[in-house]
């Protein structure tokens, strides 16, 4: 057991697990200009790598695509069928724990929890980058460019040569450069998350709430990940012990962007399919929302209890449940753009008044941390399956080496 050790101690689950539990316990007890520091110095991380994005989405969808055959065209269109499929699923899980275990929800005062915070923790710099090209742009051009060069009479020896550079140096940063530095990455978003009281927030005031969506998000997504592991405990301990740390850094940074790469190489490991995994994840990375499915309706459903409106009949839902699957292709990637899209929807369907909506927006970026943890876990057990489906089919014959 000894010699595991070095192993253990050296791996990324247990820095960041470090990192976690020092944030939480320990974090408050540094001086405020520390605190600021790590707290900028994560800022600076994260608006580094949203600042390269762009090219990783774009060249590890452009060198997968290129890797096909054939049939490009359905691949996407089974990839965008499947996120339908899944993000329905997960909604109406959401709706069914509600109308059972929610019903009686009672009236807890947390409208102005963040509004009452005065002593916010600010960063002691601010660094910005300009966004040269958005994602959603590179995710396009990255599928425009990778269907028009598949094609054989584009698809030339110097466009296979380029992807395979483009995806090297993708590796590369990713690799040598990001997952070191990941531990203090972490760091001072964890410090500001404890500087800021939201957790003891979360933990007093929604507690019944925030336990049944734990609940049901764990359950539904070691449900997803058993059945990508054929039920063997085994695989499903491995896919655990891989894709962990992006959901550890999904928590503790609250974007699923800023897990991307971890993400990435947690579905390379638990597929074989490198290609694969870097077209999926990237593409569903802010349109696959596994945790804001759940959580949504059931923060929804809680507020309404409060307000004392009645639940939605199936017909009501359904249509809400529609529109919200199609409405978060519009998220953004920020802590709390998954519910600014949808208040129009709560409004028009649940009958929400401004100060529930007010409630709920405040509710939903208190429990971010959750929900974005269970997006990126979502989405890995969604590559896994998804990359089940696609390898079956014909199309899916990579050419490019993955060295």
């Amino acid at each position: 057991m000894i010699k595991y050790f070095p192993k253990i101690l050296n791996s990324i689950i247990f820095k960041l697990l470090i990192t976690l539990i020092f944030g939480f316990f320990f974090g408050n007890l540094l001086p405020a200009s520390m605190q600021s520091i790590l707290y900028a110095l994560s800022l600076t991380l994260k608006e580094t790598l949203v600042f390269f994005l762009p090219f990783i989405i774009f060249s590890c969808i452009f060198s997968c695509l290129l890797s096909f055959k054939s049939n490009v065209f359905k691949f996407i269109v089974i990839l965008l069928v499947c996120i339908c499929i899944s993000g329905y699923i997960s909604t109406f899980i959401g709706y069914n724990v509600s109308k059972f275990a929610l019903s009686g929800f009672g009236d807890v005062p947390l409208a102005n929890a963040i509004a009452n915070n005065t002593n916010a923790l600010k960063p002691y710099w601010d660094l910005k980058l300009p966004s040269l090209i958005s994602n959603n742009f590179a995710l396009f051009a990255g599928f425009l460019s990778g269907i028009i060069f598949s094609y054989s009479r584009f698809k030339t020896q110097k466009v296979l040569h380029f992807a395979n550079k483009m995806r090297n140096i993708v590796t590369l940063f990713l690799n040598k450069l990001f997952v070191p530095v990941l531990p203090l990455f972490a760091l001072g978003f964890v410090i500001k998350l404890e500087s800021d009281g939201v957790l003891s927030v979360i933990v007093k005031s929604y507690f019944p709430l925030v336990v049944a969506i734990i609940l049901t998000e764990i359950l539904y997504l070691s449900l997803l990940y058993f059945i990508g592991a054929g039920f063997s405990p085994k695989k499903f301990l491995y896919f655990a012990k891989n894709v962990l740390p992006a959901g550890m850094m999904g928590f503790s940074t609250m974007s699923s962007m800023a897990a991307l790469p971890l993400n990435i190489n947690a579905a390379e490991k638990n597929t074989g399919q490198v290609d694969l995994s870097r077209t999926i994840v990237p593409a569903t990375v802010n349109v696959h929302l596994v945790g804001d499915s759940i959580a949504v309706p059931m923060i929804a459903f809680a507020i309404m209890t409060t307000f004392g409106l009645s639940f939605p009949d199936l017909p009501t839902f359904f249509m809400f449940a529609t529109l919200f699957v199609i409405a978060k292709f519009g998220v953004a990637g920020i802590p709390g753009g998954g519910i600014v899209v949808m208040i129009p929807i709560l409004e028009k369907y649940l009958g929400f008044s401004p100060e529930m909506s007010g409630l709920i927006t405040a509710i939903y970026i208190l429990l971010d941390p959750l929900n974005t943890a269970a997006n990126v876990l979502g989405n890995g057990a969604f590559t896994i399956l998804t990359t089940k489906i696609l390898k079956k089919k014909e199309s899916v014959k990579p050419t490019l080496s993955v060295n």
